[in-house]
């Protein structure tokens, strides 16, 4: 039988998830595809509450929580996690082992590599870094298969695991139900504004403090504290239900770090084995991408035809000055038809299907 782990929040029933889109959109393709869930609910409310010992049973009684769950799974089942696990701990590695033993088949699905977003984060501590490494290469080592974002994070990866275990994504799908992308995209345009859509607070985005005023930028997100003018508007923050419908432009920005003439420090360098979500949900919705040109994403995003490839945020008037209309109806066309896939699980079906 194939299997998928739901991680279910403690004190929830188990209609809610741990979960947020990207991780419940992979749910319900699992389902889709025949795929049986295996609940699993949190048993620890809040473990950094505590001392270090009181911490360590609770890594302990997690482990157990998975390990009493999973004893029923034999030799023949496969089982689909979403990966890094929510309900994380020191000691689930040895859960994973015990599959391995039975002779079950584990797959792993990549959502973040936190070994490597963290590790250049001034506000977290060495030990912190530490434990996180080392309770995601301890699961990464008993997986059958892996499926990671693109070609450059399968690259990174291949240093740790064997290459022969990756399997590529290429983007993340995001599913709407009962959408009108033709109907969507008669609000963009060409000269329309760039979108930036998400956390917006200055340690997140402080390339969102520094725009270039030669061009208009549409601001939809939480905690934005920056200036407005003539050329930079914000618009506050929409449930993501009716985001869609909501913003106006021309283009969806995927950058991140401090500046807006490259993508630098954690979150900027992130970007280059990262397939950020906001991707997927800017082309989901019909809205061509404006993408940083070292950013993994920018090869697939030339390839499809679906936005424009940027070095700096200052380039994008004169990138969208040279373009005519004609050209940015075919982006639009091409960008139609990436919806279609990604409104629809293409990516995450051939991904798992690859794995079965």
């Amino acid at each position: 039988m194939n299997y998928y782990i739901k991680e279910i929040k403690y004190g929830d029933d188990l209609s809610r998830t741990a979960g947020f889109k990207a991780r419940d959109d992979v749910e319900s393709i699992f389902e889709d595809m025949g795929i049986k869930p295996f609940p699993i609910q949190s048993v620890i409310e809040d473990r950094e509450k505590g001392n270090a010992f009181t911490k360590l049973m609770a890594h302990h009684k997690i482990k157990a929580n998975w390990a009493k769950r999973l004893s029923a799974l034999h030799d023949g089942d496969t089982l689909f996690v979403q990966f890094p696990i929510v309900d994380h701990s020191l000691f689930l590695y040895k859960v994973f082992k015990s599959l391995k033993k039975r002779r079950v088949k584990i797959v792993l699905l990549v959502h973040d590599l936190e070994m490597l977003r963290w590790s250049k984060r001034e506000d977290v501590s060495l030990k912190e870094r530490k434990r996180l490494k080392f309770e995601e290469y301890s699961i990464l080592d008993y997986a059958d298969h892996i499926i990671v974002h693109n070609e450059k994070m399968k690259d990174y990866m291949s240093d740790l695991v064997d290459v022969n275990k990756l399997v590529v994504l290429e983007i993340f799908d995001y599913l709407l139900s009962d959408f009108n992308v033709e109907d969507n995209q008669k609000k963009y345009s060409k000269d329309g504004a760039v979108i930036i859509a998400g956390n917006l607070r200055k340690r997140k985005a402080a390339y969102a403090y520094d725009l270039p005023e030669n061009y208009p930028f549409h601001l939809y997100g939480i905690e934005y504290e920056g200036k407005t003018n003539d050329m930079i508007s914000y618009f506050g923050s929409f449930p993501p239900n009716d985001l869609p419908y909501a913003i106006e432009g021309g283009y969806g920005l995927v950058w991140d770090g401090e500046s807006k003439d490259t993508c630098t420090g954690t979150y900027g360098d992130y970007l280059r084995i990262n397939n950020p979500h906001k991707t997927s949900f800017y082309l989901s919705v019909g809205l061509p991408v404006v993408i940083w040109s070292h950013a993994a994403l920018a090869d697939f995003v030339k390839a499809h035809h679906c936005g424009i490839v940027v070095d700096s945020l200052d380039d994008i008037k004169s990138v969208v000055d040279q373009m005519s209309e004609e050209d940015y109806q075919d982006i639009l066309l091409h960008t139609k038809e990436m919806s279609q896939k990604l409104t629809n699980g293409y990516y995450t079906r051939k991904a798992i299907q690859a794995c079965l």
